[in-house]
């Protein structure tokens, strides 16, 4: 099934797509939409990984970027988030759109969060539609970005589409698809969502390459801008100035008007900055380009409102970054703790990121550095934080108790920064990089020092290995007991680091010859286990073999067993289930899958949600069953866990949606509990393709 949006004729739409107000001021990007003041407010309360918010006559916007809004909320994007109201099969659930004279509080913000935070309204395949994988979802964005249909591109990412989805066979990117074709709004949508201007193509050519190579130089410049535009809002905030990319000045470092002397204790503070990893590093920039936005568009949107205005003035500010669940609540105290500094100590941060990020892209340094991704994503919301996520979310500031050594950080930065414009201007700068690759060089040779001395007990404690492995096989053959029997190959010897030829190592395992019964498991055949002392023929083939040849496999189990072959050697076969017991074992997981899909078609059956989720649940165990317990294969493995931690999540997610549906006072929690619980299936699903998938092919 494709997912398309027929293209018809554009006109010119001036009103808000949540109420329908006139004249709209503010912008949505990322949804292609244009708001009204008050349906503004709740987007910026939402935050930018839900809706990056613009003024449409106060903001600084780039053509292309505007002209791309513009064609989006004239084409009628705003069906692709408003899909379920539109559609008459849908309309059982009798939600209405909010008008312009609706009051903001509660019924303009319900239907806001509901459309924009929950996706209550979008694209949810039937009964009877084929179920769309992200990876059939990004295929056809590889191909519609070619054409200048901006809604099909907007539906397919709403519906999961990965914009940087590197096609196999191809060997590009969608943008480098649209590079090449000179769409300019195409790019513009997929950088919008977090398409990497830098990508490399299967040949090592990146999006910019492929715009100038086909005679769009206007497109190569601005993807260029596009991935500099972290570091050049941040420059532009201070100073009013962005660099010139085109006489290759990519970086604009302010300066502090005064100067304060260098501490230890500051310098400790700056290198500390210094050594943060990349990937913790582009997190810092990406959340302080956030409370750059967040501070600018406050302070356009106080300039706007009207002295009559009937908005409270809590309603009209976003006092800090609201809480993004993708992220640790660490993160996000961190996040709102930026809302606290003042100007002054705000800036000089600001000129630390801007001094780090240009020295992680010197080429001096890309030796002795991994160097920084220049493209730092504006919208990847995918990404997470490697903090736990255990700790509860925070809908407010953090403590002072909690983050004391913010401030200090910002003070000590403050004095950094301020210090090394002194630094740079008395010795160029040449000085510190010369001693930064001295103490890298003096590092480097105390640690081959290490290594050397670890080799030098590693070849000694070989050496008492190989000679603690002859005394055995003597002892053995002084008992006048027998060794196994090894082929030619197996006595090839290789040579080790200390000199010495490699020698197999030969033990004679002893054990008892009673047979050690292991524990039942859900990924083991029933009948495969032995009861009551009893043998299956499979299990009494496996000991006679080890009977026969004097050796037990130190890894048997029922999927591994070592049998003598013609030649007398033992071999380890791993015995997984029949392609045709998987794939009708998959078939019934389907099945019950669109069970459960059939009966959220009409919340008036809810009895029947938890049924079907215990019904999935016995077929997901029924697949797994037939598997070993460790398979070897990494994919079979994955998708086996996948589908049983799934599959726990959609039992509660069931009970949950059987609790609340058919309770109009509940909708909300509804629209949640219907959210996850398609989620959940879609996971099931996902896994079940991947397993079948590896054994049909």
């Amino acid at each position: 099934m494709s997912i398309s949006m027929s293209k018809g004729k554009l006109r010119n739409v001036q009103e808000c797509a949540d109420c329908g107000s006139s004249d709209p001021s503010w912008a949505s990007v990322n949804r292609g939409i244009l708001l009204c003041d008050e349906c503004c407010s709740i987007h910026r309360s939402l935050g930018r990984h839900v809706s990056q918010v613009k003024s449409l006559k106060k903001g600084t916007w780039s053509p292309t970027l505007l002209q791309m809004v513009h064609t989006l909320n004239n084409s009628g994007v705003n069906s692709v988030w408003e899909h379920s109201l539109l559609d008459p099969v849908h309309s059982k659930l009798g939600r209405r759109k909010p008008q312009s004279r609706d009051p903001l509080h509660p019924t303009k913000a319900d239907f806001i969060r509901a459309k924009h935070q929950m996706l209550a309204f979008v694209f949810r395949p039937g009964k009877d539609d084929t179920v769309l994988l992200e990876d059939d979802l990004s295929r056809q964005l590889h191909s519609s970005v070619r054409t200048c249909n901006l809604e099909t591109s907007l539906r397919l990412l709403s519906q999961g589409a990965d914009p940087n989805y590197f096609h196999e066979e191809k060997g590009t990117t969608p943008l480098h698809v649209a590079a090449k074709a000179g769409q300019v709004s195409q790019a513009e949508l997929l950088v919008v969502y977090g398409a990497d201007p830098g990508a490399e193509d299967s040949q090592g050519k990146t999006p910019i390459d492929y715009a100038r190579l086909s005679g769009h130089k206007d497109l190569g410049d601005r993807l260029v801008e596009c991935m500099y535009e972290l570091t050049d809002r941040l420059a532009y905030y201070l100073c009013s100035r962005k660099p010139d990319h085109q006489i290759g000045q990519h970086y604009i470092v302010p300066e502090m008007s005064d100067t304060v002397d260098l501490t230890e204790f500051t310098k400790a503070a700056k290198k500390k900055l210094q050594l943060l990893p990349n990937h913790l590093f582009e997190e810092l920039a990406m959340d302080v380009y956030d409370e750059v936005d967040r501070r600018e568009t406050e302070s356009i949107w106080l300039s706007t409102l009207k002295p009559s205005t009937v908005l409270a003035p809590e309603r009209c500010t976003v006092p800090f970054l609201p809480v993004n669940p993708e992220f640790s609540s660490t993160r996000n105290q961190g996040r709102q703790k930026l809302a606290r500094f003042n100007a002054r100590e705000f800036a000089t941060l600001i000129i630390d990121i801007l001094s780090d990020a240009k020295r992680r892209q010197s080429p001096m340094l890309s030796s002795l550095v991994v160097p920084l991704p220049v493209h730092v994503g504006v919208h990847q919301t995918g990404r997470k934080s490697e903090v736990s996520d255990d700790e509860p979310l925070y809908d407010s500031v953090a403590s002072d108790e909690d983050y004391v050594a913010a401030e200090q950080m910002a003070v000590l930065s403050q004095q950094a920064a301020n210090s090394n414009k002194l630094h740079s201007l008395q010795n160029g700068g040449v000085s510190s990089i010369e001693e930064n690759i001295k103490r890298q060089l003096a590092a480097s040779e105390s640690e081959m020092g290490d290594l050397r001395n670890e080799i030098q007990i590693l070849q000694s404690t070989v050496q008492n290995l190989v000679r603690e492995n002859s005394e055995l096989r003597s002892i053995i053959q002084h008992a006048g007991l027998s060794l196994p029997h090894l082929s030619s190959s197996s006595l090839c010897s290789s040579p080790l680091p200390n000199g010495h030829e490699a020698e197999t190592e030969l033990v004679l395992d002893v054990r008892s010859s009673r047979s050690v019964q292991r524990p039942a498991s859900m990924y083991e055949p029933r009948e495969g286990l032995l009861r009551g002392g009893s043998q299956s023929p499979h299990i009494h083939h496996c000991i006679s073999a080890t009977a026969n040849t004097g050796k037990w496999d130190k890894n048997q189990s029922l999927y591994h067993c070592s049998s003598p072959n013609q030649d007398g050697l033992t071999s380890t076969t791993s015995l997984l289930p029949p392609a045709e017991e998987v794939v009708r074992l998959t078939d019934q997981v389907t099945k019950r899958i669109q069970e459960l899909w059939a009966s959220m078609q009409d919340l008036e059956g809810r009895d029947t949600f938890v049924p079907c989720a215990e019904k999935i649940r016995a077929a997901v165990a029924e697949l797994s069953a037939i598997f070993p317990q460790n398979p070897w294969d990494e994919t079979i493995r994955s998708a086996l866990r996948q589908m049983n931690s799934h599959t726990l999540r959609l039992q509660s997610e069931c009970a949950g949606l059987q609790r609340c549906a058919g309770d109009a006072a509940q909708f909300s929690e509804q629209t949640y509990f219907l959210h996850q619980v398609r989620s959940c299936a879609y996971d099931i699903a996902k896994a079940t393709k991947q397993l079948v998938t590896k054994f049909q092919y």
